[in-house]
């Protein structure tokens, strides 16, 4: 494969006009940054002004996903082109993976069985690295890889595909490392194999963010006068744990912190910003005069590999909270996997913003675009070069595979989203001859609060027939069903997972209205909230069902919903859906949706 790749690639690097024109890259790529994580996408809490003048240079993306809910496969689509469900890496790689992973029989309580996850990424697919150095590009890559087979202690010596084996000249980390040892130097603990690699200690109180940009100034600076463009992957390891403080900020986030928000670890938060300021140091050299045709010719894109961890704590404070997104990492949910992403370059209108979703298999196709490269094989992604002009672009379904049992996060599922609405399919959760399904309506109902599979079985069959052709077609393994599931509920318990989260608000039992039908005789309005057992009110989110053109909802930031009507324009009943906006936290994520409630306004 490679070697086609190369006989297609010498003729266009042959061209010097062809290589003058070719943009530098750099991928920056964040671990486990949720699409909330940033004052950029309206945090109040985590400040992130660099990432906000990346976008006010830039375009920012509102609706971008990571291919996975998890790191390796999404690092792998990304470099592979290739969806997770191709690759047959649909975990992040554990010492459990496997390196011919297949879908396992259900053992006797189970209702599906466990799919098993590959370990590497393969050495015979032709990375986005080996691409642009086949094209003239110098390579390197610093920071977090995770594409590589891990022991049981999680440490490995085999480094057999480490990033300098898929295409990278330069690596400092680039091994199987999920997360750092520590993020103050030495970045190490002791333990065999848990250093990053070709990085030495540096001065006592030294943290690793600011420490892997200027390794990556250090390394554009060898190579940006060799008369080659260059491709620079700088994935951090920040904000993936363990959570260690950034000591000198600690007291300006505890002073500022809420009690009561979904984002309020003071800990996470000073991670954020040491991550934001690396990022900054990046963006401030590349601002020196000397350096201005260099930033002109340098395409950046950010994003993350799935969205914010909200199953651990620190101190009684969950790291992070997707709100107004439901779940989060590990999950099937928009938390899990839509992400920040933007993108800055000259074609690029500066301080716009993107609707269009997109996803991290399209990097490797728009990079080569941008290149002027050709691939050597079909990929999965599409190029959005057009949308990086300000030009529209054609939505495409975004499919996200993940056939794992994550005990209250997550069951084995897959979703596929086209155009603002999305299905998710729970394999065998409805009997060992059907699914469970949940549809959403992302355009109203972002928090995916309001089930309405049961209200559109048209539009449920037809996204899920389009979700069979794409596993079908990237040949994925699913779960296994149990013909002789001993459980009698479906859908069936989800697993308890031990949480680490003492103190996050729970699920509610049951749910009601207070007010389910009623007649109005004038125009009006009334403020509707949907109560649990202890009648208790919880925040709720509602989608109208029948009497659009009369009837009226606003699902209000406190979770309460404003319902108005006009009965001048009323030419039949309304009825209102709605449904609990809960998810913030893994304990309230356990289980099924609940609802929906429906509301009859004659």
């Amino acid at each position: 494969m490679k070697t086609i790749f190369l006989s297609l690639m010498l003729p266009l690097v042959a061209c010097g006009a062809v290589r003058a024109a070719q943009p530098n890259f750099v991928i920056i790529l964040i671990d486990d940054m949720g699409w909330a994580d940033s004052s950029t996408y309206g945090s109040e809490y985590y400040q992130t002004p660099n990432l906000t003048r990346l976008a006010e240079e830039g375009m920012l993306f509102t609706d971008a996903y990571a291919a996975a809910p998890l790191c390796s496969p999404t690092r792998a689509s990304i470099m592979s082109g290739l969806h997770p469900a191709r690759l047959r890496m649909t975990q992040a790689i554990v010492p459990s993976a496997v390196s011919d992973p297949k879908a396992l029989p259900p053992r006797k309580n189970e209702y599906v069985g466990r799919v098993q996850n590959r370990d590497h990424m393969d050495l015979d697919i032709t990375t986005l690295a080996e691409a642009l150095k086949l094209g003239g590009y110098h390579t390197a890559h610093i920071g977090k890889w995770h594409l590589g087979p891990i022991d049981r202690e999680w440490s490995s010596e085999d480094h057999t595909y480490n990033a300098e084996h898929q295409g990278f000249d330069f690596v400092i980390g680039g091994a199987h490392l999920p997360g750092p040892p520590d993020y103050y130097s030495p970045y190490s603990d002791g333990r065999p194999g848990y250093t990053i690699r070709n990085l030495e200690p540096g001065p006592e109180g030294e943290y690793l963010n600011e420490r892997l940009a200027e390794e990556s100034i250090k390394w554009i600076s060898s190579v940006k006068d060799s008369g080659k463009p260059f491709y620079l992957n700088f994935w951090h390891y920040a904000i993936h744990g363990p959570v260690v403080a950034k000591k000198d900020l600690l007291p300006k986030y505890i002073e500022s912190r809420d009690p009561d928000a979904g984002q309020r670890c003071p800990e996470f938060a000073t991670m954020i910003e040491s991550m934001d300021t690396s990022i900054g140091m990046l963006l401030d050299w590349l601002d020196r005069p000397e350096n201005a045709e260099l930033k002109a010719n340098t395409f950046i894109l950010l994003s993350s590999d799935n969205g914010a961890v909200i199953h651990n704590e620190v101190n009684g404070n969950p790291w992070s909270a997707n709100r107004p997104l439901r779940g989060g990492k590990a999950n099937i949910y928009e938390g899990g996997s839509r992400v920040p992403w933007i993108v800055r370059w000259r074609d690029t209108p500066a301080g716009t913003e993107c609707n269009t979703p997109v996803v991290s298999t399209d990097i490797y196709p728009t990079v080569l675009d941008l290149a002027g490269l050709e691939p050597n094989t079909e990929l999965d992604g599409r190029s959005i070069a057009p949308l990086l002009n300000g030009e529209s672009q054609k939505t495409e379904p975004v499919f996200v595979h993940f056939p794992h049992d994550m005990g209250m996060l997550n069951a084995a599922s897959s979703f596929v989203r086209d155009d603002g609405w999305k299905l998710i399919r729970y394999y065998w959760a409805a009997g060992p001859d059907h699914h469970h399904y949940e549809l959403f309506n992302l355009r109203d109902d972002p928090q995916e609060a309001v089930n309405l599979a049961g209200h559109y079985p048209g539009k449920v069959r037809a996204l899920d027939a389009l979700l069979e052709a794409f596993l079908q077609e990237t040949g994925a393994l699913t779960p296994l069903p149990n013909p002789d599931y001993a459980g009698t509920e479906f859908p069936p318990p989800r697993k308890s997972r031990n949480s680490t989260l003492s103190k996050a608000s729970r699920r509610p039992e049951t749910l009601k209205l207070a007010l389910e039908k009623f007649q109005p005789l004038e125009n009006g309005s009334r403020i509707i909230q949907l109560m649990d057992e202890k009648g208790v009110k919880r925040k709720s989110t509602a989608v109208i069902y029948k009497g659009a053109d009369w009837i009226s909802v606003e699902n209000r930031p406190d979770g309460s919903v404003k319902v108005s009507w006009d009965v001048a324009k009323k030419n039949g009943p309304a009825e209102i859906l709605f449904g609990w906006c809960g998810g913030s936290t893994a304990t309230e994520v356990d289980d099924w949706t609940l609802g929906p409630y429906k509301m009859v306004i004659q």
